[in-house]
């Protein structure tokens, strides 16, 4: 198997699985947004960031790296700006989790909270389905052996 097809198969994979994951998490942020703010809530008594938070950063971030290198065989602005888009996704969300004493300070005395987590979950959805077309791009691009 060349690298060019493992790329195409390796971006295949990961599109959809991620827009898989994006669409059920936005699905569950949308429809349980009051069981996710008692979450958040819980965790912003405790000195640490949620693990779970955490743990999801660091799968998303490792599961990015290889995108970075395979994104230039063949090259692809679309898989680059993608990558660093989700790179960027991590920093941010990780200097939330870095400055986790401002960030609890703020999930407590948030009002809005329930609403900021459905609009993020819709957000979420509709980022899915912006994926699941990128891996309708990679195919037709360059359709599998």
């Amino acid at each position: 198997m060349d690298l060019e097809s493992f790329s195409t198969k390796w971006f295949t994979l990961y599109y959809s699985v991620l827009a898989i994951c994006l669409i059920g998490a936005g699905g569950y942020l949308t429809l349980k947004k009051d069981k996710v703010t008692a979450y958040l809530i819980n965790k912003a008594d405790q000195k640490r960031p949620p693990i779970l938070l955490i743990r999801i950063l660091k799968y998303f971030f490792f599961f990015t790296l290889p995108g970075l290198i395979l994104s230039f065989t063949p090259f692809s602005w679309i898989e680059l700006l993608f990558t660093i888009w989700s790179l960027l996704v991590v920093y941010i969300a990780g200097l939330q989790l870095v400055r986790w004493e401002q960030s609890r300070t703020l999930i407590k005395s948030n009002k809005q909270l329930p609403h900021i987590i459905k609009r993020s979950g819709a957000i979420m959805v509709a980022v899915g389905l912006a994926i699941f077309l990128l891996a309708y791009i990679v195919i037709t691009r360059h359709p599998m052996s």
